[in-house]
């Protein structure tokens, strides 16, 4: 079995005897916020075609499939639109069963059934 080795430069507290722990606390904050999960910026085309497809199933009654920022990740839901509400900027869901608010904030793909 061969052995693999970690480089000082690549985890700096392995290598290191004393390690007082805020610094460590420190060092795993910073490399936790390396790994977060930033969600891209949409320019005014592609708000405006995600704006575009939201009205489009809320008219129609289909259903949608968005994908939004949950706060750590992007998630996906299936779903159809029941409600836009313009002043607080959010968008009520329904799934099977289950009601979902999202932010327009938090938008970041939405996509209609094939062949509509």
């Amino acid at each position: 079995m061969r052995e693999t080795r970690v480089s000082k430069k690549d985890n700096l507290f392995a290598s290191s005897r004393f390690v007082l722990p805020e610094h460590r606390e420190w060092y795993a904050r910073i490399k936790e916020e390396e790994r977060r999960y930033v969600p891209p910026q949409l320019d005014l085309d592609q708000l405006g075609e995600l704006s575009e497809r939201v009205w489009q199933a809320y008219q129609t009654g289909s259903g949608l499939t968005l994908t939004y920022y949950d706060g750590h990740e992007p998630r996906r839901l299936s779903a159809h639109v029941v409600h836009i509400d313009q002043e607080k900027r959010r968008i009520k869901l329904r799934t099977d069963g289950e009601i979902h608010w999202i932010a327009f904030a938090r938008l970041l793909q939405a996509e209609l059934p094939t062949g509509f």
